[in-house]
């Protein structure tokens, strides 16, 4: 089954970002848009739901060195991110106890 039917309104995602390549020969890069949509419309929690297009690359294979580079900087940063809002909300909880 695919995980776009797996979503249910008003679950608490953690923050997701979703990648998609506009000439990817194997995954429509339209899936990809209305998995993030799905995603944020069923979204219950503050955290972000980011969909991030590759329009010069596919599904990898035949990506240049600097393709590679610039997707995965940009899916480390995201995860960076989400961890550092993660552990700063937990440093302030418990804090608060």
């Amino acid at each position: 089954m695919s995980s776009y039917a797996h979503v249910k309104a008003g679950t608490k995602y953690p923050g997701i970002l979703v990648t998609a390549g506009a000439n990817d020969p194997r995954v429509d890069p339209w899936q990809g848009a209305k998995m993030a949509a799905r995603l944020e419309a069923a979204n219950a929690s503050d955290k972000p739901i980011l969909l991030r297009v590759n329009y010069d690359a596919g599904h990898g294979i035949t990506d240049t060195v600097s393709q590679q580079v610039s997707d995965w900087t940009d899916i480390f940063t995201f995860s960076c991110g989400t961890l550092a809002r993660r552990t700063s909300s937990r440093l302030r909880s418990s804090h608060r106890s």
